[in-house]
């Protein structure tokens, strides 16, 4: 193939050294747990500023409510 300064700098993402590839798999992982506990937490806000007869509409009580709202972020 053809050797350009351009080309041999962009490099697959398998030609980087295994430890490497696990610790960016760790780390997107991570990111994207965390972000998944921020999602929870805010749908849990949303859900505990909802009237009653709005709940009533969805099937559910005020005490569900508060039940899920009191769940850590990690806990679905």
């Amino acid at each position: 193939m053809f050797n350009h300064p351009l080309t041999e700098a962009r490099r697959p993402s398998s030609s980087l050294p295994t430890y490497v590839r696990h610790i960016a798999n760790n780390v997107t992982g991570a990111i994207v747990m965390v972000s998944r506990w921020i999602q929870l937490h805010c749908q849990r806000e949303q859900l505990a500023e909802l009237e009653d007869h709005q709940l009533a509409d969805l099937g559910l009580t005020r005490t569900q409510v508060r039940n899920e709202c009191a769940k850590w972020p990690w806990q679905a």
